[in-house]
């Protein structure tokens, strides 16, 4: 093993930061240590955060309480359906969670949060739902007949106010704590955790409804039957995938400050439509059978997984431009401060340490990311 140090020291500040890389024609300017990236905010802006905080807080114990409320007398009659389905959807759950926040490019999201958007769909959102889409089927119904509100009432429902009601749970997170969601591909990632959270509670109420709508002859049956469909075959362009749309136009408008420009503004609601969209097209009932099942699954999948791409491609850049700069400024090798914006690339920097030194290291490598993130959230528009 090599004990060359392919980074130099960082040269410390008043606030412990990584010092921001002077400009061309400005070596002489003052300096001014920059304020560090986690200061708390001015005490006007703790206002809404903590009307959000409360907000979020109720409104996940009301939905809880009132999914618990509609569901309750199956749950009792049905315990080994009910857990039967628990086990299950918390194998997925688990799962979805680590894949979900994982995708995350250069680093994984707050812990904290994430399960905070996985429980706002859990029970806020799904509560919130399972009451509205009740009043707007009935609507459907009497405005253009039972046999229309059957066949279309799901798919005119589902898209206005489930789509609205996960994405509230991200605009109050980034609300919340703002550096958390400050673009884009964080948006993308809240939104497919309040999504992932939003899928596992309407796939436990209707695994639980299929038994009724079966027979009760054999509920474990109907149980898993139910979650193998819609875990194993429609999972992967599911509510997390309609959501994480939806969550990149929060994050969108949160990159500035929410007072975006027109070409901005435009661009979430095209976003936030294109949720709708292929929601509307999962739910309406066109392209029936198990072919088109796959082939609606296979468009809010792609459709997701370009508005990814898209917004990965773009912070990644950003990030990779200032840790360059960093780099630069601090006699780094170009290519080892570039190989900072993945996790790979700082195990491998890591490795070409000596093991005494790779905790310093590794706090420096932190710095340097936090600062690159920092500067890649600095939209503008």
């Amino acid at each position: 093993m090599s004990h060359a140090r392919p980074e130099p020291d960082v040269p410390s500040t008043v606030s412990g930061q990584v010092p921001t890389p002077r400009r061309p024609g400005r070596e002489h300017a003052s300096e001014h240590p920059a304020a560090p990236p986690h200061q708390e905010p001015p005490g006007p802006q703790r206002v809404p955060a903590l009307v959000a905080t409360v907000a979020l807080a109720v409104v996940c114990l009301g939905g809880f309480v009132y999914t618990l409320t509609s569901f309750f007398g199956a749950i009792r009659v049905f315990p080994t359906e009910t857990l039967a389905a628990a086990v299950v959807l918390a194998v997925a759950g688990v799962i979805g969670f680590w894949v979900l926040r994982r995708i995350r490019p250069v680093r994984a999201p707050s812990p904290t949060f994430s399960l905070v958007a996985v429980l706002w769909g859990l029970t806020g959102a799904i509560g919130l739902a399972l009451f509205s889409n009740s009043q707007l089927m009935s609507a459907w119904s009497r405005m253009g007949g039972v046999d229309f509100g059957s066949a279309w009432g799901a798919s005119l429902t589902a898209p206005l106010n489930e789509e609205l009601l996960k994405t509230i749970g991200v605009v109050l997170i980034a609300v919340i704590a703002p550096r958390v969601v400050r673009g884009p591909v964080d948006g993308f990632v809240m939104g497919a955790l309040v999504g992932l959270g939003f899928q596992l509670a309407e796939d436990f109420t209707y695994a639980l409804n299929s038994i009724m709508m079966q027979g009760a002859t054999d509920g474990v049956a109907s149980v898993l039957q139910t979650l193998f469909l819609r875990v194993g075959l429609t999972g992967l362009g599911s509510h997390w995938a309609m959501s994480a749309i939806a969550g990149t136009a929060v994050g969108l408008l949160a990159a500035v400050a929410w007072r975006p420009g027109a070409g901005r503004a435009t661009g979430a609601l095209l976003l936030f439509l294109l949720a709708m969209g292929v929601h509307w097209f999962f739910d309406a009932p066109v392209l029936v059978g198990l072919l088109g099942v796959l082939v609606k699954t296979l468009v809010v999948f792609l459709s997701a997984v370009a508005v990814y791409v898209v917004a990965r491609h773009s912070h990644r850049r950003r990030v990779r431009e200032s840790l360059a700069e960093q780099g630069e400024e601090l006699g780094m090798r170009r290519s080892a401060a570039v190989a900072l914006s993945s996790r790979h690339g700082r195990h491998r920097e890591l490795g070409r340490v000596a093991a005494p030194e790779r905790p310093a290291v590794r706090d420096r490598q932190d710095r340097m990311v936090a600062t690159a993130e920092e500067r890649a959230s600095e939209y503008r528009g």
